[in-house]
């Protein structure tokens, strides 16, 4: 059952307040998906950069909190929620680590930054979550990974805020780059297939709405078939020997097809690695200088 008390938030049996840092794209769904799934919009606050920015959060979000100022937003807060750019990292943290306790869970949403310059900032317990843009619909897929100083209790409880926005899997935090370069940017590479077999359909001269139809139920027929069959018991159940089906896997094959979306990923979650060295370096110079 749902609880709703003024100033208090329920989450998967937490009753909670909780403050986001950065009421952007990402903030703004994640605070939409609290109070969707039952958290009193009294027990959110947000904080924005710019002044502009407030009116248009307090009609996106009636009844939260909003300020321009973090310190403000995050005093009284359980679960602060991180959701700045990163280079915004150190501006948006070190002016309030004074503010923020050991007490506070505070989840990072911020892509390339580790756990541990967080912690460098400031003394709450750090999770660090990874979501994808299917959360702005509530069908996304987030990985989270515990820093050093949290419980299974505060992983179970980020946990829980991510599954009311889709699917949450935890994972040891080396394997992120990866995870970002599958589910983060997983949904970029998935559109240009989808977008690929429409396009055929052009080709062949299927009208353009009856082939764009075609294309993206396929895509979801086949993700559907994905979820309690594998990759090959599908291929095998729709190949027959002799017909079009495996016409079409052999110029797959014969072009590389799994290899280049492997090296896709794999390059992705390079670029991802270099992104994030350049990141730590650049927060831990700004910190020490």
């Amino acid at each position: 059952m749902l609880i709703n008390r003024l100033s208090m938030g329920f989450v998967g049996g937490f009753i909670a307040r909780y403050a986001i840092i950065g009421l952007g794209k990402i903030g703004t769904a994640i605070a939409k998906s609290l109070i969707k799934s039952g958290v009193d919009p009294g027990s959110i606050s947000g904080s924005v950069r710019r002044v502009e920015s407030i009116a248009r959060v307090r009609r996106e979000l009636p009844g939260v909190f909003v300020s321009n100022n973090n310190a403000e937003v995050v005093k009284d807060a359980d679960v602060v929620i991180l959701a700045v750019k990163p280079y915004q990292v150190p501006d948006a943290l070190m002016p309030i680590r004074d503010v923020l306790t050991g007490d506070q869970l505070l989840i990072s949403v911020v892509a390339g930054v580790t756990t541990g310059i967080i912690e460098d900032l400031v003394p709450s317990k750090v999770v660090r979550a990874m979501p994808n843009i299917g959360i702005v619909i509530e069908r996304g897929v987030t990985a989270v990974a515990p820093g050093s100083r949290v419980s299974e209790d505060d992983v179970r409880r980020a946990c829980e805020i991510f599954s009311s926005m889709g699917r949450c899997v935890v994972v040891n935090e080396r394997y992120m780059d990866a995870i970002t370069a599958i589910s983060g940017s997983g949904p970029a590479f998935i559109a240009l297939i989808l977008e690929a077999l429409w396009e055929a359909g052009l080709l062949l001269g299927i009208p353009t709405d009856i082939s764009w139809e075609l294309a993206i139920g396929t895509l979801e027929t086949s993700a559907e078939l994905l979820r309690v069959k594998r990759p090959w018991e599908v291929v095998e159940e729709v190949t027959t020997p002799g017909g079009v089906t495996i016409r079409g896997i052999k110029v797959a094959e014969e072009s590389g097809l799994r290899g280049l979306i492997m090296r896709m990923i794999e390059e992705t979650a390079r670029r991802g690695r270099e992104i994030s060295q350049e990141i730590e370096g650049s927060i831990r110079s700004k910190v020490i200088g």
